[in-house]
């Protein structure tokens, strides 16, 4: 009779184990090769109004492997007298179930496309007029020869009649025939886009005055302050008001009649009626916001002029500086903005900025501390004041701190007060400017050692305006022929010596700098350059949205479908650029949704998050990232149950002479997932990129 290690022998169990071990084997395989072509699946699928895969938002795939695996036998052996051996090895298939649930939610995101330059930044020159003689100046295809009054034209050239003075001959003469070269004409052609002419003081010139009450003498600049002094409407009644309860009335004696009452519900309101019931112009202040402001002609940057409601802005800063004396704790503070017509950038910018100074000068010249005066600030242009008039765009923007809610209106009534008003309500006149002494003295204005007596010399006018022009008049009549003068603009008189000269920036129409020189009385101070910047968008430039390509076209051609018009400006480029899209949004070739809106050179866009942006031109056209941001909200639920069931093996040996031998094996396998390693989806992301671009 066999013994039992030879029986256990020819059972073969290491057989049982490596079958066992192939097994688990071919099973990690297929689990193996599941999860790559999961990976693939969700690289390559896109839920409908998505434009990201699977993958790319954060679905990774289910590895699995096999921890341990543990063997159990039991053998019950029986002698008989027959040997009979059979096995039965069965490995039950894998048993899976699993529920996916993927839920997204896009919702309307922004970004924004930033026109660089438009045809690039223009090339730049500078020219100085330095004496009024005659003189040549070629800019571009154009000649222009300067002469003298009463000299014959000349007979080749652009002719330019000089003026009686040199700043008149900058201002009038040859200002005003640059201009007619440029797009300030409407002209179709041209050589230059813009150009702006400033007065350069070299030669220190400066003025004195007896009477600083009445005229402001800085450096080479006089103020007329007010004319005539004293005047019927000089004085300034300051009211403020804490509330409208009970309901304001305001009385101006001295037969002004009825007060002047409100039943707004509001105090802006109520002061706005009771400010425009006594002067159209006044002035009025609530929360820090000032109603007026301060407007300016093209190019200029010293002088404001009337526009609109804000006819009389000299009266303006008048009432301003009677505010700020009125509360000694108040402070101003000057924006300054341009329009988006012509220039660069930069220039814009130091226009701005160039306004709020002057505006600073002149509170300074009517007795505002400086200190008093935040530091002004130079915005550029913008068109947000109106979209049509680019003149309310040329402004300085006023506002306080420390002032209650106050009008101020110009009135020539000696006294004001609130009938039944309560403590926190005050009303009173104060006079327009300072009130002359008792038996003042005659106003003299000296420069270059002559004094300029008022009402001799020179005539006070019915305004500050004319009575500035009156006194330059004078100075320039006394210094007739000389290197010295005077010119005014506004209420400023503006000195000048040797040496001081009107500098003109020009702006070239077209992206190569036309040809600059001059001779005589003109001389080149800078010549053209910085030219087209490779940040000029160009003709098949791209801008894509999603799959679509928009393409850039030239100046003045007729965009097709998905193209846009390359324009004179950025800020034209940037409009095109919206209409097209706008339009490939009406003609669904772009996303549902989408919506594009120009705001100077940058196009605000809005449309479903996600939705990818690209262009050929970074440096022309500025995207705000890669694709429309903004908050998506993904929900994902999933669930699965994954079994491998035991592998069992049966073995019986029945040996005769009554040797029986039964055994059972179990195995036990611990199936665990692990997350997927980086390397490999690494490699799945290569792969994806190559074959699914």
């Amino acid at each position: 009779m066999p013994k039992a290690g030879k029986i256990l022998a020819d059972l073969n169990v290491a057989d049982f184990i490596g079958d066992m071990a192939l097994a688990v084997a071919d099973a990690q395989a297929k689990l193996d090769q599941n999860s790559i072509d999961q990976s693939l699946r969700l690289g390559q699928t896109v839920l409908p109004g998505m434009t990201q895969n699977l993958l790319s938002l954060g679905l990774q795939p289910a590895f699995y492997h096999f921890q341990y695996a543990d063997l159990e036998m039991h053998l019950n052996i029986y002698y008989s007298t027959a040997i009979d051996f059979g096995v039965n090895f069965n490995l039950d298939r894998e048993n899976e179930s699993s529920n996916y649930d993927l839920q997204t939610e896009a919702v309307s995101g922004t970004a924004t496309i930033t026109v660089q330059d438009g045809q690039g930044i223009p090339p730049t020159g500078k020219v100085a007029l330095t004496a009024n003689s005659g003189g040549q100046l070629t800019v571009g295809s154009t000649t222009y020869a300067l002469y003298p009054q009463g000299s014959p034209a000349p007979a080749t050239g652009e002719p330019v009649e000089l003026g009686t003075s040199l700043w008149q001959s900058a201002q009038e003469s040859l200002l005003v025939a640059l201009r007619n070269n440029s797009v300030w004409t409407n002209q179709a052609t041209g050589d230059l886009q813009g150009v702006f002419m400033q007065w350069v003081t070299v030669s220190g010139v400066t003025s004195s005055t007896n009477r600083p009450d009445l005229y402001a003498c800085d450096k080479a600049t006089i103020t007329v302050r007010t004319s005539p002094q004293g005047a019927p409407g000089d004085n300034f009644v300051i009211a403020s008001l804490d509330s409208v309860s009970p309901p304001p009335s305001l009385e101006l004696p001295s037969g002004s009649g009825s007060p002047h009452t409100s039943a707004n519900g509001t105090v802006a309101g109520a002061l706005a009626e009771i400010g425009a019931a006594i002067d159209p112009g006044f002035v009025m202040v609530t929360g820090g916001e000032c109603n007026r402001a301060l407007f300016f002609d093209h190019d200029e940057d010293e002088t404001p002029r009337g526009y609109g409601a804000d006819t009389q802005p000299l009266v303006t800063l008048d009432a301003v500086a009677a505010l700020m004396a009125a509360y000694p704790s108040a402070r101003v503070t000057l924006v300054g903005w341009a329009d988006m017509t012509g220039g660069a950038n930069n220039y814009n910018k130091g226009l701005s900025l160039r306004r709020a100074e002057s505006m600073k000068q002149a509170l300074v010249s009517r007795g505002v501390p400086a200190a008093r005066i935040e530091r002004p600030v130079g915005n550029g242009a913008t068109q947000d004041f109106s979209g049509t008039d680019k003149a309310a765009n040329r402004r300085v923007v006023i506002t306080f701190t420390g002032l209650p809610d106050v009008l101020v209106a110009r009135t020539s009534h000696p006294t004001a007060a609130w009938t039944g008003a309560p403590s926190g309500r005050q009303a009173r006149i104060v006079p327009r400017t300072a009130s002359p002494g008792a038996s003042p003295p005659t106003p003299v204005v000296t420069f270059r050692g002559r004094d300029y007596t008022e009402g001799t010399d020179f005539q006070v006018g019915a305004t500050a305006e004319s009575t500035a022009e009156n006194l330059a008049n004078a100075i320039r009549t006394a210094n007739a022929n000389t290197a010295y003068g005077a010119f005014n603009r506004g209420d400023r008189i503006y000195l000048h010596g040797p040496g001081d000269y009107a500098l003109y920036t020009l702006f070239a129409r077209t992206p190569t700098a036309p040809t600059l020189s001059a001779a005589g009385s003109v001389r080149v101070a800078e010549p053209f350059g910085n030219g087209s910047p490779p940040a000029s968008p160009q003709v098949r430039d791209t801008v894509v949205i999603e799959s679509v390509q928009l393409v850039a076209v030239g100046v003045g051609t007729t965009p097709q479908a998905n193209e846009f018009a390359l324009g004179v400006s950025a800020a034209e480029t940037a409009r095109n650029l919206a209409d097209a899209i706008n339009a490939g949004a009406a003609a669904g070739t772009l996303p549902a949704g989408m919506r594009a809106q120009a705001a100077g050179n940058t196009v605000n866009l809005t449309g479903p998050t996600g939705t990818m942006l690209g262009t050929s031109n970074r440096n022309a056209f500025l995207l705000s990232g890669p694709r429309i941001g903004g908050r998506s909200s993904v929900s994902r639920k999933e669930t699965s149950d994954r079994e491998l069931r035991a592998l069992n093996v049966d073995a019986h040996l029945s040996v005769k002479h009554e040797l029986n031998v039964s055994g059972s094996s179990t195995i036990k396998a611990r199936l665990v997932a692990v997350p997927a390693p980086p390397q490999f989806l690494q490699a799945i992301g290569d792969y994806l990129e190559r074959w699914y671009p």
